[in-house]
C-alpha cells in the first residue's frame, strides 16, 4: 500500500504548520506529491515540503466544491483526500461536507480539524498510536486490510470492537476470537496491536478508546449507503469525524 498523491482542500485561512509535519509521516507510505485544492499554504509550508523533496501543485476550487474535489481526485489518480476544517463552521454545515465525502468518494479520506492536531507533533506522528475501530463487515475488513498495508509507517494499534447489545456467552467468545485473529495478522505483519472490547454507543466508545490509549489516528470502515442513511440518527463514522479530537480515516 502506498499513498503516492493525496488532495489537500481546506477552509482555513492559514493552515498549520503543525498539520503539514503530520502529513509528511506520509513519506513512508511513498508520498511523493501534494495537491492542493485550496490555495492557503504559507511559504514557509510549502518551503517545508520542498525540503522533503514532496512536490506540489495548486488547482483553483471551482463550484460546485464537492463534485469539483472528488473528480479532481479521480482525474489525479489521488491516493487520499485530506480535508481539513475549521471548528468554527456550522454544525450542519460540516456534516453536510462530511456526508457527501463518505457517499461519494471510493478512495480512503482523512477528516482533520482545526483543534484536531497534537501539539507535540514533533515527538508524535499521524500514525503513531491509532485506534482501528472494527465490526463484522466488508469496510470493516477494507480498514483493516489498508492498516496492514501501510505497516512501514504505523506505530501502535488498538483494535477496537462496540458491543451494542447484550451478547450471550457464546457471542462474546467468538468477538474475542474474531479481534485476535485481526490482531495476530497485525502481529505477523511486524505491527504492534492489541484488541480491546467495549460496550455501548459505538461513537461515543470508540471516542473513549481514543483517549484512553492517547490515539493520534482513528481508522474506520464505512459503507456509504449506510452511513448516509443513518447519518442524523448518529451513524459512525460521521459522528465520530463530528467530535473527535484528532484526524479520522474513513475507508469507503
Amino acid at each position: 500500500m502506498e499513498i503516492k498523491r493525496i488532495i489537500y482542500t481546506t477552509n482555513l485561512e492559514k493552515p498549520t504548520y503543525d498539520s503539514i509535519e503530520q502529513l509528511l509521516g506520509m513519506k513512508g507510505a511513498g508520498l511523493k506529491e501534494v495537491i492542493l485544492f485550496s490555495e492557503g499554504l504559507s511559504d514557509e509550508v510549502k518551503g517545508r515540503l520542498s525540503e522533503e523533496k514532496i512536490a506540489i501543485k495548486a488547482i483553483d476550487g471551482t463550484e460546485p466544491f464537492m463534485p469539483a474535489l472528488l473528480d479532481l481526485a479521480d482525474k489525479e489518480n489521488a491516493s487520499l483526500i485530506v480535508f481539513h476544517m475549521k471548528r468554527e463552521k456550522s454544525r450542519l454545515f460540516r456534516r453536510s461536507a462530511e456526508r457527501s465525502l463518505i457517499k461519494n468518494t471510493h478512495i480512503p479520506v482523512l477528516l482533520m480539524h482545526e483543534n484536531g492536531i497534537e501539539s507535540d507533533y514533533r515527538k508524535r506522528g499521524l500514525f503513531d498510536n491509532v485506534i482501528l475501530a472494527t465490526h463484522w463487515s466488508d469496510s470493516a475488513r477494507r480498514a483493516w486490510l489498508y492498516i496492514v498495508g501501510l505497516k512501514k509507517i504505523l506505530g501502535v494499534v488498538d483494535i477496537v470492537y462496540v458491543l451494542n447489545e447484550k451478547p450471550t456467552v457464546k457471542e462474546i467468545r467468538q468477538i474475542k476470537e474474531r479481534t485476535e485473529e485481526i490482531r495476530k495478522i497485525c502481529l505477523e505483519e511486524k505491527i504492534d496491536a492489541e484488541s480491546h472490547i467495549y460496550a455501548g454507543k459505538t461513537p461515543d466508545e470508540i471516542l473513549l478508546a481514543a483517549e484512553e490509549y492517547d490515539a493520534s489516528l482513528i481508522i474506520m470502515g464505512a459503507s456509504s449507503k449506510n452511513a448516509v442513511e443513518k447519518l442524523f440518527s448518529g451513524s459512525a463514522p460521521c459522528a465520530v469525524a463530528e467530535k473527535a479530537h484528532v484526524p479520522v480515516l474513513i475507508i469507503p
